[in-house]
């Protein structure tokens, strides 16, 4: 065994591999998307590098580094100043999202090992980042088996849509549910859950020039009836698909606005709609009568909120996703990666009238 030292410490070990304890004096460099200030994209994002520092790794940390990040409405949100929870300080890292590999551990005793797939499943960690170093107990691991879009859009948009399938009605087969915003990730999600679930999922989506291109691509995942919003008070949706299936009593909004309206209006008696989002930004208008006359309910739901007063139940909903996921019954949405460094054009390419697939950053 050939050994040589210097001030430093060990420097060479047998068959010339660096030692772990070499490997810690090291500093990697890290890119870091950083929001300097709340606003719109080009003002409020910023690029830069700095070392990381890996000689002091505790014994619980874990140095990772990015495989895929994608960028979320909550994201744009919180870029605006906009969300239910900003960052402390600016400026800072942001992103929800993101999957990771892990590059070393500092412990033999770690339930980590190196090129381990993780997530993290605390809310706005800051996932915009090309390297990372952090504690253990931040991360869920992830079969590094599986399709890496799936699993780095896994950790909100999918519990997302199982939890309000799940949380507030019990379901028969064959019950429907209708839903706006069908294209979105979470309603992606919704009509691949749906129909393990054996039920009848109705989509709404804004109408388009590609149109049969959006309806060709969620046939592709299963859905079954897709609308436009402008078909909302045509003859097919207010009497003839029901005809053929249940007149749904579960809906799911994430709209808002006169659509969302419409939508309830095709609702049965003793119905439930959640809200998630509101992307018209447009207030919810309701019908007094149905609340009092249909016995109509509504619920809001946010993932986070629920998230923190139940973290073992969301592990619980992640090991279930991932198994849909590894039986291929469960896809995750199209994504289209950009560097880093291009996140302006990133940003500029979210920007996109239509847009289907999800923006991800990746180192």
């Amino acid at each position: 065994m050939i050994l040589r030292f210097s001030k430093h410490g060990l420097l060479i070990a047998k068959n010339n591999r660096i030692s772990n304890y070499v490997s810690k004096l090291h500093t990697i460099k890290a890119t870091e998307l950083l929001l300097k200030d709340y606003g719109n994209f080009t003002n409020a994002m910023t690029i830069c590098e700095r070392n990381l520092d890996i000689s002091n790794m505790r014994p619980t940390d874990l140095l990772l580094k990015l495989i895929c990040s994608p960028i979320n409405p909550a994201d744009v949100n919180i870029i605006q100043g906009k969300y239910g929870i900003l960052p402390s300080y600016l400026p800072a890292v942001i992103g929800n999202e993101g999957l990771f590999e892990v590059m070393d551990v500092h412990s033999s005793n770690s339930n980590f090992k190196k090129g381990d797939w993780v997530i993290p499943i605390e809310s706005n960690w800051g996932t915009w980042r090309s390297h990372a170093l952090a504690d253990q107990s931040l991360f869920y691991k992830i079969p590094n088996s599986l399709d890496k879009f799936a699993c780095a859009t896994l950790k909100v948009n999918p519990p997302t849509a199982y939890l309000m399938l799940t949380l507030f009605k019990n379901f028969e087969p064959n019950e429907t549910v209708i839903q706006n915003g069908a294209n979105s990730s979470v309603g992606q999600a919704v009509i691949q859950l749906g129909n393990l679930m054996n039920l009848n999922v109705v989509n709404i989506v804004r109408k388009r020039d590609n149109q049969q291109e959006l309806n060709d691509y969620l046939k592709s995942i299963g859905a079954k009836y897709i609308y436009t919003e402008d078909e909302l008070r045509k003859s097919i949706l207010t009497r003839e698909l029901w005809e053929k299936i249940p007149r749904p009593k579960f809906a799911l909004n994430c709209v808002g606005g006169k659509t969302t309206t419409d939508m309830i209006r095709l609702l049965d008696k003793d119905s439930i709609m959640i809200t998630y989002g509101g992307m018209s930004k447009q207030p919810l208008t309701l019908n007094t009568a149905d609340f009092i006359f249909k016995d109509f309910k509504c619920f809001g739901f946010w993932l986070t909120a629920w998230k923190d007063r139940n973290p073992n139940e969301y592990k619980k909903v992640l090991d279930k996703l991932i198994a849909f996921i590894q039986k291929n019954t469960f896809k995750g949405p199209k994504c289209e990666e950009f560097s880093l460094s291009d996140y302006r054009k990133a940003f500029e390419r979210l920007q996109t009238p239509f847009l289907t697939s999800k923006i991800c950053f990746t180192s």
